[in-house]
């Protein structure tokens, strides 16, 4: 399976890979009681820490490399889209758990693509306007 994406950082300190992500949220005051990034956000840096990666956009796999490490961490920056601020730090190391809990996404991803399966509904008004999925019957979009 191939996902294409950009991480925002990816470096190594001390034997350590990092993948650092930054998140710019309309209300980032949301998330100052929050002790956990979105599960969506943690998925995205654990697909990043698990890829190979290339220097420049290529989907020729002849330039993909991988990164030489001992570990894996995860850094997820809430930041406020006015300022830039650093409104709140996520930060975590792969886990077993963590890297089993990509596998399953990764294996319920690949489901729905090949029309194995159904993907489930979020029920949630913001993400429904966004949303691309045709003949919805949940479509919860504000009327214009």
């Amino acid at each position: 399976m191939l996902i294409f994406g950009r991480a925002d950082k990816v470096y190594r300190s001390q034997g350590t890979l990092i993948v650092e992500e930054s998140k710019f949220p309309f209300n980032p005051n949301k998330y100052l009681q929050t002790f956990e990034p979105y599960p969506d956000h943690k998925l995205q840096t654990l697909l990043y820490l698990n890829s190979l990666f290339a220097s420049e956009s290529s989907l020729d796999s002849r330039t993909w490399f991988a990164i030489p490490h001992s570990k894996k961490a995860w850094i997820i920056n809430v930041k406020d889209r006015k300022t830039g601020e650093t409104i709140k730090t996520f930060k975590g190391l792969q886990t077993s758990e963590l890297e089993q809990y990509m596998k399953d996404n990764l294996e319920r991803f690949a489901q729905i693509v090949a029309g194995q399966t159904q993907p489930q509904h979020h029920l949630r008004q913001n993400k429904c306007a966004k949303c691309r999925v045709e003949n919805c019957q949940h479509n919860l979009s504000p009327k214009r």
